[in-house]
């Protein structure tokens, strides 16, 4: 494979890829990869988007106003990124809005960053689970994000991570079809009493179109916290008791205030 084949083939690459493929070719010399990489920047056919990363410019293409997909730049960002949260949404087609902002899960310390005007925020965990992670191709670029029963849990776990609660409400609506199995297996493995509280609470809302089994919301009720709970940190005004679940619930949810009313027209 020559150069032209591996930049086809990788519009999105990092350093180890570059002296990966090098090494396939034969060549192991760092020094001549970094030379390599100089020259293809200079001539404008690569350009640098972090400390070793990098991307194709098409051509007759001014690197200056090639702008990189950002969901690519954001799976491609450390060897483990994870697409997540609100950003998982959106990919999957479920976000309610568009952000301007990507998140990504990872087990490397990595600070925010802006990029063309676009913000990217790590989730930087220590306890970095592979459980419902897929692989997608992304313009021919294989990216990880969480499937949609992770993204529904975690979306609900980390509330300020996903645009907000409105915002979280209204796009878990949106999801049709979903594995209860996985959902629960998956929010009992957090031994987050809360959130146990809080996926069982949005599934029997939605019990009726995902088929919720009777003996998976026995398994969140037992895993329900014995005492009352906010369901989040940041939302303690006009909060009603949900008994069953001990989870003191925003009236604004409870009543879907950003629905608009009927109005003849």
């Amino acid at each position: 494979m020559d150069i032209n084949a591996f930049f086809y083939e990788h519009p999105i690459f990092t350093w180890n890829e570059f002296l990966k493929w090098r090494s396939h070719q034969g060549i192991e010399s760092t020094r001549s990869a970094h030379k390599a990489i100089q020259y293809y920047i200079t001539s404008k056919k690569l350009k640098r988007l972090r400390k070793e990363l990098y991307t194709v410019v098409p051509p007759n293409t001014e690197p200056e106003i090639y702008n990189v997909d950002p969901y690519l730049l954001a799976g491609k960002v450390t060897n483990d990124a994870v697409l997540a949260y609100h950003t998982a949404l959106e990919l999957h087609g479920l976000a309610y809005s568009s952000f301007e902002q990507f998140t990504f899960i990872t087990s490397h310390k990595i600070a925010p960053f802006e990029y063309n005007q676009q913000f990217f925020r790590p989730a930087v965990v220590k306890d970095y689970a592979s459980i419902g992670i897929e692989v997608i191709n992304r313009q021919g670029v294989k990216i990880k994000l969480t499937n949609i029963s992770r993204t529904f849990v975690d979306v609900l776990d980390h509330i300020e991570l996903s645009g907000g609660l409105e915002e979280v409400c209204r796009s878990v609506e949106n999801i049709a079809v979903l594995n209860i199995d996985e959902v629960v297996s998956y929010c009992l493995s957090k031994n987050n009493a809360r959130l146990a509280a809080k996926i069982g609470y949005f599934l029997e809302q939605r019990q009726g179109a995902f088929k919720v089994p009777e003996n998976q919301i026995k398994k969140l009720l037992a895993a329900k916290p014995k005492s009352p709970q906010y369901l989040s940190k940041n939302l303690h005004k006009n909060c009603r008791l949900i008994k069953k679940w001990n989870l003191m619930m925003p009236t604004f949810v409870l009543n879907k205030e950003w629905e608009e009313p009927n109005v003849d027209i």
